[in-house]
């Protein structure tokens, strides 16, 4: 890890590494993570109203805010970052769709591997992590009959 960062402070192992270029849930240029040797206590970043018109973030807790039922609600997962977790709830009774925004792949405790995440009810949601840049694992879906399928 330590080859990845940019800067340092003090001489330490504490800087920033540069994402993919195929991140787009920031408006704020190229992404970057903290990173280092024994990094703990970052606090996560917390959407409470993404959009359909932008991707969720691949890290922090993505809160939905569905407003209409069906597949008129699919929003798109950022490719994974290797290592890094990713809450997404659904807030309300409308069902809303989660798709990954290329060819990147959603493997489950069943073995099966999926590219769309339906959250049908009110406080639905599911932890994934990145596992590679084109793998998201899941081991636990919460509430609310989540669904892994491969159209919405």
């Amino acid at each position: 890890m330590a080859r990845t960062i940019l800067t340092s402070v003090h001489g330490r192992r504490l800087g920033l590494a540069r994402l993919s270029s195929a991140q787009t849930g920031s408006n704020h240029g190229e992404l970057e993570q903290l990173t280092g040797d024994n990094l703990i206590g970052v606090e996560p970043t917390v959407t409470t109203a993404p959009t359909t018109s932008r991707n969720l973030k691949p890290y922090g807790l993505s809160y939905m805010v569905a407003s209409s039922a069906g597949s008129s609600q699919v929003y798109t997962l950022d490719p994974p970052i290797p290592g890094v977790n990713v809450t997404i709830k659904n807030s309300t009774d409308a069902t809303a769709y989660v798709k990954t925004a290329n060819t990147e792949v959603i493997h489950s405790t069943v073995g099966s591997t999926q590219h769309v995440i339906s959250f049908p009810a009110a406080g639905a949601s599911i932890n994934l992590q990145g596992l590679t840049t084109a793998i998201w694992i899941t081991a636990a879906a919460t509430a609310g009959g989540i669904g892994l399928t491969n159209t919405t």
